[in-house]
């Protein structure tokens, strides 16, 4: 079972993420991200500014590389009548959908997360202490959460539309719908059901939270009911998504 689901990843990473496809998301990430990075001179400027800066960098990134990645791998593949011939190799279902869904997820997170350690680098170039590693690994963690969910709910949406550019159209209207219908108000916790903010307030209350363990002076705006909208937002939701384009999988109709 292992070198077949290894022989579809491959497959489809050689289909979904042949020119230009790796090309634009890579060029996108350091065109939106790395002229961003910021030198900061103490610890609660720090978690503002770096934390704010490359979640609000990456969030036009993560949603157009999700929806162009998994609906060309979904949708396009219903449209193209590629999924047929996979399934005539034949695996199951639920192994082509598991490989396709876990190649663009973790290429996805591969390339943000590279983004993202080229500028936590200069945590460690110009700081010391447990603070920074902490507000870096938690980043990396809400990166995680993010890309999971934005690659689950473009999945679940390219196979319920079952074509590529509304199904693009539709997650594009349902992100940006959210991002920008929601008020602006970092006390409320519904802002945090935004891309912008869910990462922002998750790391910004569990650094805070750990620093507290520690010993150490810390506050945070976010509070406790914010940060449990964002975090079972990214991961519920993304899981909830994820089980959904499942079982469409295993009843779509690809005649």
């Amino acid at each position: 079972m292992k070198g077949k689901l290894r022989e579809l990843m491959a497959w489809e990473l050689q289909d979904n993420w042949s020119f230009p496809i790796l090309e634009i998301v890579i060029a996108i990430t350091i065109i939106q991200v790395v002229p961003f990075t910021t030198i900061l001179i103490n610890e609660p400027t720090l978690l503002f500014n770096f934390v704010r800066t490359f979640f609000e960098s990456m969030f036009f990134v993560i949603i157009i590389s999700a929806a162009i990645v998994c609906g060309k791998s979904f949708a396009s593949g219903i449209e193209e009548r590629k999924l047929v011939l996979l399934l005539s190799y034949p695996p199951s279902r639920s192994k082509v959908f598991l490989a396709k869904y876990l190649t663009n997820f973790l290429m996805l997170f591969l390339i943000f997360g590279s983004a993202l350690l080229v500028e936590g680098a200069s945590l460690f170039l110009f700081f010391s202490g447990a603070i920074q590693l902490i507000i870096w690994a938690f980043m990396f963690l809400y990166l995680f959460l993010a890309v999971f969910l934005t690659s689950s709910l473009m999945t679940i949406i390219a196979l319920a539309v079952k074509r590529f550019g509304l199904s693009v159209l539709v997650f594009l209207i349902f992100m940006f719908g959210i991002e920008y219908s929601i008020p602006v108000n970092v006390y409320d916790p519904t802002y945090y059901l935004t891309l912008k903010m869910g990462p922002q307030g998750g790391v910004g209350y569990a650094t805070a939270w750990y620093a507290h363990l520690l010993g150490l002076p810390s506050s945070s705006w976010v509070r406790l009911e914010c940060f449990t909208v964002a975090t079972s937002y990214l991961l519920i939701g993304g899981l909830a998504f994820l089980l959904g384009s499942l079982l469409i999988m295993k009843k779509l109709d690809l005649d």
